[in-house]
């Protein structure tokens, strides 16, 4: 399908006058119906199932500024191929909760007994920034059947109107839905969904759009008297030079306890060299959630940051070690103002805006550092065997004080004034980014890498309200420990170079979505690793990789899914072309981890797997079987070698095919076979041949 319901695009954009009566009469503003056919993919329990949603409404044609804009009744139509009807189960999960749904008038002819709830991601974009449409949940009920084969369930709801905050277009669209369906005899609500599925469409469609006149800006619903409207993410950027290291006491490393923190485990080295320098500026963009504790629900945040990091950087000896190379930094932060909906106390519906404002140390005086601390952690290699100490993990660490700072809040649809002094004392918040071992590959600070803070404490808040004191309901809503953060961060943009940067600022990070997700094999025939110059060969009929796709959006790319491997029907062919057979199955040590990126000649995602160790029986005729390893090694620099490590594969990835077209997999010098022409354990397999079709087929998009 894929098709605008009615021609979504056609909006008529009229505003008429009519003569009646020998007088003016003013038209109101053409009515437009809006609305898409999509074509769904829903993964649950009882597997992976296709099905359609059909969404109908009507909207005005022309918006003002700082007034609201009104859906007219939405209608949806959800269709369910039979096989998934026989799926529905008359028993209710212990637990599950299903939210308040809007009425629906069930039909009076015969249908199946079905019922359910179906909750819709509906965004609405605008110039100023995107946010959460709040569509109600939908009950739905069977509605006569249409000859066509499938069973449609009918439901209808309000949506809350939508006040435009810049001129140009105002659109909707859809994104993931999520759907509870009971038998009909069982009444939609909670502790009642009997079979739960999370579809997603290939793209998100446009519902429709509504273009947006200039007007009075500062008369917006809600937006509180005492201070102006927060502004825009596009409106300020934080891409510019800060002060280097040595220019100014503000911007520095700070020695406050909380945040130094980060550089105390694991302990630095006493054989590093440190190597001062003014450092490199770099702004970057971080997004994800922030998870909320109190309220069971998480808050979209945004991010950008201006770092100078390498101020001091802590270096190993290549041919004495350690390996390990540290950068320390710091930098500067700001959130980006994200309006958030959820339930306070439990019942509350309640629709907030609010930031984190980075402030100096608690300590501090007016001559300390108002920056964050910064601390990268890398090896100085990953194919040298190098002596001494190692970093073990790849890791990124980030400590700085913030306070929360409350904006627009709305209780059940009713504007609270909190006022501009709205917000908390300052607390630590402490962030690490994982960026690998060589079991699960590694990745480069300047390539962005997932964030998490855990625990993060969200203290009381204070002044807050402009008639009364509203500071104790925040505080009793939302403040206390253990809040959790994840995030994901874009390329690092160098500043003085341009390196890494879109129109001169950071980019935004590189996420994929993953349809539909699930258990998914991915089967190579044949399978082969080969040296071209003496004809020895390792060969499989088969080889089979296993991985846990999680269906959904903005997935980090790094460490996708987890999987594991076996090969079937090998042997291996030496270089004297002798051929020795594989008994059972090829197995793999460890688990894989799979990665992608976005090739940025092509635009088309690539695919890496990580921590191939394969491990072979071959029967050389000569009594017990020998063990032929596959995997990487390290190669010695001063002492002999080599020592083995985990390989990877990679290529390009078609929705459906794993095309691969590059590896680093050698004989392993942990094998216990001497056959000819696998003994070489510097050299990589110069031939292979692997293309790994999934079943199902999985759709990774970025983003």
């Amino acid at each position: 399908m894929h098709q605008v319901f009615r021609g979504a695009a056609r909006l008529a954009a009229v505003v008429g006058l009519a003569v009646g009566g020998g007088t003016l009469v003013a038209v109101p503003s053409a009515i437009a119906d809006i609305g898409s056919d999509m074509e769904l993919v829903c993964s649950g329990r009882s597997g992976t199932h296709e099905l359609a949603l059909r969404i109908e409404t009507t909207v005005p044609s022309t918006g003002t500024v700082g007034q609201p804009i009104q859906l007219g009744t939405i209608k949806i139509d959800v269709s369910l191929p039979p096989e998934l009807v026989k799926e529905v189960s008359a028993t209710s999960p212990s637990g599950a909760a299903t939210p308040p749904a809007t009425s629906v008038t069930p039909s009076s002819a015969p249908s199946p007994a079905l019922g359910g709830v179906a909750e819709i991601q509906v965004a609405v974009h605008e110039p100023g920034g995107d946010r959460r449409a709040g569509w109600p949940a939908f009950a739905l009920a069977a509605a006569p059947p249409r000859g066509d084969g499938v069973v449609h369930l009918t439901g209808s709801g309000v949506a809350p109107p939508v006040v435009p905050g810049a001129p140009g277009g105002l659109s909707w669209s859809a994104g993931a839905v999520d759907l509870s369906l009971v038998p009909g005899d069982t009444k939609a609500g909670k502790d009642a969904a009997g079979l739960t599925l999370h579809c997603a469409a290939e793209k998100a469609p446009v519902l429709g759009s509504v273009r947006v006149q200039r007007g009075d800006e500062g008369m917006v619903p809600g937006a509180s008297s005492a201070s102006p409207r927060q502004p825009t993410a596009s409106q300020e950027g934080l891409c510019k030079l800060i002060p280097g290291r040595g220019e100014n006491p503000r911007y520095a490393i700070s020695d406050d306890p909380k945040l130094a923190e980060i550089f105390e485990s694991p302990e630095v080295p006493s054989s590093l060299s440190n190597s001062p320098a003014p450092g490199l500026t770099y702004c970057i963009k971080a997004t994800g959630y922030f998870n909320i504790k109190k309220v069971g629900n998480a808050a979209p945040v945004a991010f950008e940051t201006n770092a100078r990091a390498l101020t001091d950087a802590y270096m190993g000896n290549i041919f004495f070690g350690p390996n390990w190379q540290e950068y320390r930094g710091y930098f500067v932060n700001r959130s980006y103002p994200t309006p958030a909906t959820m339930l306070g106390f439990g019942f509350m519906p309640t629709r907030a805006v609010a930031e984190a404002v980075q402030v100096g140390s608690p300590r501090g005086g007016e001559t300390d550092p108002i920056t964050g601390n910064l601390r990268i952690l890398q090896q100085l290699s990953t194919e040298f065997d190098i002596p001494g100490e190692a970093v073990d993990r790849q890791q990124l660490r980030a400590s700085a004080y913030v306070r929360i700072k409350a904006g627009r809040a709305e209780v059940n649809g009713v504007p609270l004034d909190l006022g501009d002094k709205c917000m908390t004392s300052a607390t630590s918040l402490s962030a690490t980014g994982f960026m690998g071992t060589l079991g699960t590959g590694t990745t480069q600070y300047e390539s962005g890498q997932p964030l998490i803070a855990e625990d993060v404490k969200i203290p009381s808040f204070s002044g807050c309200g402009v008639t009364e004191d509203l500071s104790p309901i925040l505080t009793a809503s939302v403040s206390g420990e253990g809040n959790y953060a994840n995030l994901e961060s874009g390329p690092w943009c160098e500043v003085t170079t341009g390196n890494r940067c879109e129109n001169d600022a950071g980019a935004l990070p590189q996420t994929f979505t993953v349809s539909p997700g699930g258990v998914v094999t991915a089967v190579a025939k044949p399978f082969t690793l080969a040296y071209s110059w003496d004809n020895s060969e390792f060969r499989c009929e088969s080889a089979t990789m296993r991985f846990n796709f999680e269906q959904g959006h903005w997935q980090s790319r790094f460490r996708l899914a987890k999987g594991d491997m076996s090969l079937e029907g090998c042997e291996v062919e030496t270089s004297d072309g002798v051929v020795y057979q594989v008994e059972d199955k090829v197995t793999q040590d460890g688990s894989l981890w799979l990665s992608m990126i976005m090739d940025p000649a092509t635009g088309q995602p690539v695919m890496k797997i990580n921590g191939m160790r394969l491990n072979a029986a071959v029967d050389t005729g000569e009594g017990e079987p020998c063990t032929l390893r596959i995997s990487h090694n390290l190669s010695g620099i001063i002492f002999p070698g080599p020592r083995e490590v985990p390989g990877y594969i990679g290529g390009s990835y078609d929705n459906r095919t794993l095309s691969m077209n590059v590896h680093n997999l050698k004989p392993s010098p942990n094998s216990t076979c001497g056959i000819p022409g696998f003994t070489d354990f510097n050299s990589v397999f110069d031939s292979y041949k692997g293309d790994f079709v999934f079943d199902p087929a999985q759709r990774i998009t970025s983003p």
